[in-house]
């Protein structure tokens, strides 16, 4: 999945956590940052395991 930016993280949020994103946009900046940061390392840990797994596949 390759995408980026405040959309994509919004959408993420939402479908994920139903968080609208309306309610994203009237927290403190302070608190959107820590959500998008929340939800990108999400997305990273999310990688590492879905490449982690293909490896060992491909060992198979």
């Amino acid at each position: 999945m390759r995408a980026g930016g405040e959309p994509f993280l919004l959408h993420l949020i939402f479908q994920r956590h139903g968080i609208a994103p309306d309610e994203v946009y009237n927290k403190e900046e302070r608190f959107k940052r820590f959500m998008y940061a929340s939800m990108m390392l999400q997305l990273e840990e999310e990688e590492k395991a879905r490449k982690a797994s293909e490896r060992a596949a491909a060992r198979r």
